[in-house]
C-alpha cells in the first residue's frame, strides 16, 4: 500500500466467533483481514494478501451477519463475500494457511477517479482488484483524451464569413469608422467556451505604415451555431492590408472536464492507439497450425486480427480444397489463458467463434459455429 488504509467495521467481534460452525476457520481469517485494514496493519495484510501492495489504499465495509461463503472444491478454493461488491477468494497455501489469491471491491480509489474510470470503459465489471489497479497506475488515459479533445477542437471551428460594420466620413479629410466582422461557426455536437478561442487580426494602410494587430476575444459557441465577433473601430481606411487567423487556444482541464462526454469506450482506444496491449507475458502474434474438426488449419494473429486458413476434406495443408476467413479478437485473459476469436467470411458475414485456452504457444478449445454447432480444435 503507497498512501492511506481504512476499513468501516460493524458487529466483527462476537457476531462472528458465534456463528463459526464448520467455517470456523474461514470466518476467523475473514475477521482478521477485516481487523487489519481496520487498524492499518500493513505487516498482517500484506502477509494474508500479497497482492494488496498494488493498492494506493484499501477499504472494507464489513458486518459479520452479511459474511458468505461459497466452496469451490474443484479449484480447491473459497470466496468470502463480505458485503455487496466486495469478496474474497481465498486458498490454502503449502503450509495450510490461507492466502487472499484476489479480491473485488478492497482497492480504493478516490470518488471522482473511480468515476471517470467507470465512465470511460477503464473501470469493467469482472476484474480483479489486482487488474484494476494496473488500469488505474496508468495516469496516461486523462492527457490522452485531454490531447484528443483539442485536436478535434482544431476542427470544430472555422471562420465561415468575413466583413466590415461601420462606415468612413469626411471631416475635412477622410476618416474610419470602420471594423472587421467574422462569423465563426461550431460544426462539433459539443458546446465550445469562447476562452477555448480567439481570433488574431492584423490590419495596415497599403503602401506604407506599420501593421497593427488585434486580438478579438472568442465567445461561447454552442454546438452547431454561428456566432459573430467584430474588432473594435479600426481608425484607417478598409482599403488596407489585413489578414486574420483563428487562433485555437484549447480547453483548460477543468472546461474538459465539463465538456467530456465519454462513450465508454475511450479506454479500449486509448490502449490500441498507444501501441499497448493487455495481454501479459505471452504475445497474441503468432502462426499456429494443428486440426480443427478434422481438416487442416492455419491460424495466423497480429495482435488484435488475424486469418484462418482451412482445408474442407483434408487433414494436410497441401491437399485438399483451402478457404480462408478473416479474425477478430473478441477477449483474451492472460492470467487463464482463456482466448475468444471471431471468424468471418470476408464480406464481414460472422461464422462463429473460436473458443479455448492459449498457453506455452498451444491454442485449444472448440469453434462454435452460429447454428450452434461445435468442433475441436488443436494448434501450435
Amino acid at each position: 500500500m503507497k498512501k492511506w488504509i481504512f476499513a468501516s467495521m460493524v458487529g466483527c467481534v462476537g457476531l462472528l466467533m458465534a456463528s463459526c460452525s464448520g467455517d470456523s476457520k474461514i470466518k476467523a481469517f475473514a475477521e482478521e483481514f477485516a481487523t487489519a485494514v481496520a487498524n492499518g496493519d500493513r505487516a498482517t495484510i500484506t502477509r494474508m494478501y500479497p497482492d494488496a501492495e498494488k493498492a494506493d489504499s484499501l477499504a472494507v465495509t464489513f458486518n459479520a451477519d452479511s459474511v458468505v461463503i461459497t466452496k469451490d472444491e474443484a479449484q480447491k478454493q473459497t470466496t468470502i463475500t463480505l458485503s455487496k461488491g466486495v469478496d474474497l477468494v481465498v486458498s490454502e497455501n503449502a503450509d495450510g494457511e490461507l492466502v487472499i489469491q484476489s479480491s473485488h471491491g478492497v482497492f480504493a480509489y478516490p470518488a471522482a477517479e473511480m468515476a471517470f474510470a467507470k465512465k470511460t470503459g477503464q473501470w469493467k465489471e469482472g476484474l480483479t482488484d489486482a487488474e484494476l489497479a494496473e488500469r488505474m497506475a496508468d495516469k496516461g488515459l486523462a492527457d490522452y483524451l485531454f490531447e484528443e479533445f483539442n485536436n478535434k477542437l482544431k476542427s470544430a471551428l472555422s471562420i465561415a464569413n468575413t466583413g466590415t460594420w461601420g462606415d468612413d466620413y469626411y471631416e475635412g479629410e477622410w476618416v474610419s469608422s470602420k471594423g472587421a466582422v467574422f462569423d465563426v461557426k461550431n460544426s462539433s455536437s459539443m458546446d465550445i467556451p469562447g476562452s477555448a478561442w480567439n481570433i488574431i487580426y492584423k490590419e495596415g494602410y497599403w503602401g506604407g505604415g506599420e501593421m497593427a494587430t488585434e486580438e478579438v476575444p472568442g465567445v461561447d459557441v454552442k454546438a452547431g451555431e454561428t456566432v459573430t465577433v467584430k474588432t473594435k473601430e479600426l481608425g484607417s481606411s478598409m482599403e488596407s492590408e489585413t489578414g486574420q487567423r483563428l487562433n485555437i487556444k484549447g480547453f483548460t482541464k477543468e472546461e474538459f472536464m465539463t465538456a467530456f462526454i465519454p462513450t465508454g469506450n475511450e479506454y479500449d482506444e486509448y490502449v490500441k492507439n498507444n501501441g499497448r496491449h493487455e495481454a501479459v507475458g505471452e504475445s497474441l502474434v503468432f502462426l499456429l497450425e494443428g486440426l480443427m474438426g478434422g481438416c487442416a488449419t492455419r491460424l495466423s494473429m497480429d495482435e488484435d486480427r488475424g486469418f484462418l486458413m482451412y482445408t474442407t476434406n483434408s487433414n494436410e495443408l497441401e491437399v485438399g480444397t483451402k478457404e480462408q476467413r478473416d479474425v477478430k479478437l473478441v477477449s483474451y485473459d492472460p492470467s487463464s489463458g482463456r482466448l475468444v476469436l471471431r471468424v468471418s467470411h470476408p464480406d464481414g458475414k460472422v461464422t462463429g467463434n473460436l473458443v479455448g485456452t492459449y498457453k506455452n504457444g498451444e491454442y485449444k478449445g472448440q469453434f462454435q459455429n452460429v447454428n450452434g454447432k461445435s468442433s475441436a480444435f488443436s494448434f501450435k
